[in-house]
């Protein structure tokens, strides 16, 4: 018998010649995200959406946000999409905290190659290092990327400050990927004294807490935050923000879930109707604050996980502590248009299922263009 691998790479290659490539590709996405160890989350995910729609949503308000002192944080599939966010609009941001994730572009690491293929394989566990990333390949269209203006300077990267980690029994996005991410942003201008690289920690695939009620830090398993003693959102923010004050203790303001519809111009990114943003009081007051935005993993969308992510992973009190605005962009499963089985965010292409060439990664994207304009509201004059 084949190996899947090599059955999927033959349908791959079949389908081409056929003309059917995109349909057949974006069916295989869901099978291969599920052998990845991103298994189909099931009834649960229909309940709890019909929880989140029927919740009272508000509009994100103007509120007079420093946008210049922009930071983005995510985990695994909300990695990739940090590491998108953060180099599409590097003019905004001043640091990003990526955990298990790969170097931007990851996907077009190999060109004969369709993308899902790429993220799934060389982006994930690739076999050998010489099947990982093609970083050079990725810092090359990235520079072609800043001619064009699709992306913002990279020479913006220079002065920033970077939180990457790698779990050391995390088998989903292996350390051989994340080392690439280093490399990568080494490469296009970060100082390697300004990047703080974790490779010390047993853990699984995980965003991190130090809350014994959350699953044992070598594991992996939904709902994928793990207890290793530590508060990642703390480390993250530490290194973005140097000289943060330790995390409070209460919260000033209640989560505001608000319409992110409000914000989709595209009917296939998707992207839940609703939202959330942790505010402290003194922002809401006239304080001028800073945006962090927080990318969830695969399966970890508020329609998956209520509030796990966005109210318990430790961000909020951070922001209370230090006046910053917390912003949680969310998506959900799909079964439909687009295909998108596990509610990942999109580092393949997904989200332009009809394009030959999706774009996924650029200031256009239908996903990043999205968050922008929610950054952009908040950085708005509030309202007299």
């Amino acid at each position: 018998m084949k190996p899947a691998h090599s059955q999927i790479d033959g349908q791959i290659r079949s389908s081409r010649h056929s003309g059917q490539h995109n349909t057949k590709t974006r069916l295989l996405a869901a099978a291969i995200l599920a052998t990845a160890g991103l298994a189909s989350v099931g009834l649960a995910t229909h309940a709890l959406a019909a929880t989140e729609a029927s919740a009272a949503v508000a509009a994100l308000p103007a509120i007079g946000a420093d946008i210049k002192r922009t930071s983005v944080s995510g985990l695994s599939s909300g990695a990739f999409m940090t590491s998108q966010l953060y180099v599409a609009y590097s003019d905004i941001m001043v640091g990003a905290g990526i955990i298990a994730g790969g170097p931007y572009l990851c996907a077009k690491s190999w060109s004969l190659s369709p993308l899902v293929i790429n993220a799934t394989t060389t982006c994930m566990s690739p076999l050998t290092p010489a099947v990982g990333p093609n970083t050079p390949l990725l810092v090359t269209l990235s520079q072609a990327l800043e001619k064009t203006g699709d992306i913002a300077p990279l020479d913006n990267l220079k002065d920033d400050h970077l939180y990457i980690f790698s779990g050391q029994k995390d088998k989903t996005v292996t350390t051989a990927v994340v080392d690439q991410t280093e490399k990568y942003f080494e490469t296009v201008g970060v100082p390697a004294s300004a990047i703080q690289y974790d490779t010390s920690v047993d853990a699984g695939h995980a965003i991190i807490t130090d809350r014994s009620q959350d699953t044992d830090c070598p594991v992996t398993a939904a709902p994928y935050i793990n207890d290793c003693n530590f508060e990642q959102s703390t480390r993250i923010l530490d290194q973005i923000y140097p000289g943060m004050k330790p995390p409070a203790t209460l919260l000033s303001s209640a989560v505001l879930a608000f319409d992110q519809s409000a914000f989709i111009d595209s009917k296939t990114t998707s992207m839940s109707d609703t939202a959330y943003a942790y505010i402290p009081a003194t922002c809401q007051a006239g304080k001028q604050c800073a945006v962090h935005v927080v990318f969830h993993g695969c399966k970890q969308g508020a329609a998956v996980i209520g509030d796990k992510y966005y109210a318990q992973t430790g961000y909020n009190y951070m922001a209370e502590a230090n006046d910053l605005i917390m912003l949680y962009p969310q998506v959900q499963p799909s079964n439909g248009a687009p295909l998108n089985p596990e509610g990942c965010w999109d580092f393949w292409g997904y989200s332009s299922p009809t394009a030959a060439e999706p774009d996924f990664y650029s200031r256009n994207a239908p996903q990043i263009s999205a968050v922008y304009r929610m950054i952009e509201r908040l950085s708005q004059p509030r309202a007299l």
